[in-house]
């Protein structure tokens, strides 16, 4: 019957078969179908092959010329955004008067067809790609949308045909698995000795996915089909496996659930004992940057093969009994089409074409919403994939190109919140992705210390592979409702302090006695970078909702498991009451912390600092990590540092850099201020000179004896004592000055060195939680 019909007119065919579906009784039309689309549909036929891919546009058609099948299901259009797709490089606007999330964007088209008179916009040449909001009322506001998408309501829209794409409903299933089948027959077991090249297998596939691309441009009627294609959960179970006679479905089948035991983010065993371990109470506890086990014999017999070497492997630190959603760790398991496609489009590290059709569908609203259910759902296997990336740069700008068009928008990232523990997926997924790099940590008690840090010599951090990831948390936090969730829930502040306590204490610098260092270490870039994207930005994220007498339990709560994060971190380093000599690291995430929400909640909350703040011991200890730096930073610049190279001298300008300072120092200041305004004068000032080194300098005697510095460092210390004094008792930035009054200090300090617009004004003061009116 099928090889009849294939030396037929495809047009005469497509028309003869559409009748014959059209009617009452229509199981003999579907059984001829159902025979050609075994036969041209064939996943064993080169993927290359064009021919099947022209067969599909006269069946869609059935019997129209496919051009004029297109204007027709143009004509039924019902869509009410825009959702023009663009890749790197393209030239895109952002109005920043008619935005709602700070990532929304508008193509050229719709930008210059709407009203922005007077507005605060500016046009930008896209890095990683996006997609245009205009019509879309959860990202802008309604007064910025564009003349077409202002008036398509859908309301005017005639209805569609019944029979107009009853053809499409029968032949894109059949096409959609047939590029599964490909995708699955491309993949390799990764340790297989017959390794495929990817890109290849994609190459041969670009005029399929072209196709489902030309598909979504025929606007909403078409991707109403799609998406039922996509999410029908009887059409995965029919066809996934293909038919029992049929081998070579059979075997792509077995590569494809081969791929899918290697997709969850632990074995089988790794799971039961984190699920024992939860059930048992421990995993917390372990998760806040210790390495100590829960039986402190099996701790040791962990750590001996490898010397300690080892410490931070996924085994240290266990998911706390609070994640509430362990199918986290979980192999993935595929209900419909769109999940195993997504799948396939992460496996092959998102290339572009993919990417494009899955965004191209964004405008249908179920679509939106499954897919979002989806992308989350497969959240772990997307990190998975990425750290193994040998072209990481580009796979995060595709996954930020998806990710950014789903999570920009509140109410859908709050019902993901809701419905898919996304916040809990989130935060969990960095836990696990920085594992891969723990150390131990030399800082304090080098033989002693159970704290872990990253290793910011690990490609990880020094390519910036988990800035994707981060970015997404930033983009979420950004929403009112889902930030709100976050500061509420306890669990999750706990996981956040974990992940926070990674990098405390980070990339720490000894001081080089005796010769000069061999070799310069540029780890330090890494270092800073990641502090600011992967603590500060969240932290700024998180203030910005808690700022209200209303939130003040927020801060509250932030506050105490602040100082619960920084109590078990003294006693994991081992620390007492005085820091290792010629240590210095520059990375105290969790001391900023506590800073800026301490500044907060007394700025802005009304709180009384006195009910914020730990013991007078406490306090004590806290001082000292951040005295250490102030003191190290005039060393640096006495040339006491020379010998470990120019690295520590860029280390130091870093710290006090105007992209760096409000994440950096100005907290380090506010809590030494803290500290100097409840801890006891006398032990204050004469802890500032010790670490200084400078008590003996302070004397009315003719003659002194300073058995530390050199007699031409002693007046540049000195100096830097005294300047830091009088930094403490006159800087006003978290001890007074308003908002406006920053804002316009900033200002100055940006225009002091250059013109600049509006815009870069606005991006290079923005990130420290200031915006321009």
């Amino acid at each position: 019957m099928a090889s009849s019909m294939l030396c037929r007119d495809k047009k005469s065919t497509a028309a003869h078969l559409k009748a014959d579906l059209n009617r009452a009784d229509n199981s003999s039309g579907v059984r001829q179908l159902q025979d050609l689309l075994d036969s041209v549909l064939n996943p064993e036929k080169p993927a290359g092959d064009t021919e099947a891919i022209d067969w599909c546009k006269y069946l869609l058609a059935g019997g129209q010329g496919f051009e004029e099948f297109c204007e027709t299901v143009r004509s039924y259009d019902n869509a009410t955004l825009c959702g023009l797709v663009w890749t790197a490089n393209f030239v895109a606007y952002r109005c920043r008067t008619c935005g709602i999330s700070p990532c929304m964007s508008l193509c050229a088209e719709c930008f210059n067809n709407g009203d922005h008179t007077g507005h605060d916009f500016n046009m930008f040449r896209s890095q990683a790609g996006g997609a245009c909001d205009c019509g879309d009322g959860n990202v802008m506001r309604e007064s910025g949308f564009c003349r077409q998408h202002q008036l398509k309501t859908g309301e005017n829209v005639p209805s569609i045909p019944q029979d107009l794409l009853l053809m499409s409903e029968f032949v894109l299933p059949r096409f959609i698995i047939c590029i599964i089948q490909y995708l699955r027959d491309g993949y390799t077991e990764p340790d297989s000795s017959t390794e495929r090249d990817l890109q290849k297998v994609l190459q041969l596939l670009v005029p399929q996915i072209s196709f489902l691309e030309e598909l979504t441009k025929m606007g909403g009627a078409m991707r109403t089909v799609l998406t039922k294609v996509l999410i029908n959960q009887q059409t995965f179970t029919d066809l996934s496996m293909g038919q029992e006679e049929n081998m070579y479905a059979k075997k792509n089948y077995d590569k494809y659930l081969s791929a899918l035991r290697s997709s969850g983010l632990v074995s089988a065993e790794e799971k039961t004992e984190a699920i024992e371990l939860a059930a048992a109470g421990t995993g917390a506890g372990l998760l806040l940057g210790s390495t100590a086990a829960a039986n402190p014999d099996e701790s040791a017999k962990e750590e001996e093969p490898d010397e300690g070497r080892n410490v931070g492997k996924r085994k240290r630190v266990k998911l706390s009994s609070s994640t509430k959603d362990p199918s986290i760790m979980d192999t993935l398991k595929h209900k419909c089409l769109l999940e195993e496609l997504l799948f396939w489009t992460i496996k092959y590290e998102f290339p572009q074409k993919m990417v494009t059709f899955l965004l191209n569908m964004l405008p249908d609203q179920n679509y939106k919403i499954a897919f979002t259910k989806t992308f989350v759902q497969h959240y772990a296997f997307i990190m998975k994939t990425l750290m193994k990336s040998h072209e990481s740069d580009t796979m995060s700008n595709r996954i930020v190109h998806i990710s950014v068009q789903l999570f920009s928008n509140e109410e859908l990232a709050r019902h993901m919140t809701e419905e898919c523990q996304l916040l809990n997926i989130m935060v969990t997924v960095l836990l696990y992705m920085m594992e891969s790099c723990l150390i131990r940590s030399e800082l304090q008690d080098e033989e002693n210390s159970c704290h872990v840090v990253v290793n910011c010599g690990e490609a990880l951090l020094k390519n910036n592979t988990y800035w994707p990831l981060v970015s997404d948390f930033i983009n979420i936090l950004s929403h009112q409702s889902v930030a709100k969730r976050f500061l509420e829930d306890h669990s999750l502040l706990m996981l956040w302090m974990s992940f926070v306590s990674f990098f405390q204490g980070m990339n720490l610098n000894k001081k080089e006695l005796n010769e000069h260092v061999e070799f310069e270490s540029q780890t330090y870039y890494a270092a800073f970078a990641a502090e600011l994207e992967a603590c500060a930005q969240p932290m700024w994220g998180l203030i910005t909702h808690c700022k209200v007498k209303e939130t003040q339990e927020y801060t509250k709560m932030v506050v105490r498991y602040c100082l619960e994060a920084l109590q078990l971190w003294f006693g994991a380093i081992g620390f007492v009451d005085e820091p290792t000599p010629n240590h210095v690291t520059f990375h105290l995430p969790l001391h900023r912390y506590y800073a800026m929400f301490l500044s907060k909640a007394v700025k802005c909350q009304g709180l009384d600092l006195d009910s914020l703040l730990p013991d007078q011991e406490m306090l004590m200890k806290i001082m000292v990590h951040p005295l250490q730096i102030q003191a190290s930073l005039s060393e640096i610049h006495s040339n006491m540092w020379v010998r470990n190279g120019l690295q520590i001298k860029g280390q130091a300008m870093t710290y006090v850099q105007s992209h760096f300072c409000n994440s950096m120092i100005d907290p380090d200041i506010f809590l030494l201020q803290v500290c100097a305004s409840r801890l006891d004068p006398d032990y204050f000032i004469s802890s500032v000179f010790e670490r200084f080194k400078v008590v003996d300098l302070l004397t009315m005697a003719s003659q002194h004896q300073n058995a530390v510095l050199d007699s031409e460092q002693e007046r540049p210390m000195l100096e830097g004592a005294l300047t830091f004094l009088v930094i403490l008792s006159s800087l006003r930035l978290n001890t007074g000055m308003t908002d406006d009054e920053i804002l316009r200090a900033e200002m100055v300090s940006q225009l002091c060195m250059n013109d600049r617009t509006h815009s870069s004004l606005q991006d290079l003061i923005s990130f420290a939680g200031f915006l321009l009116a």
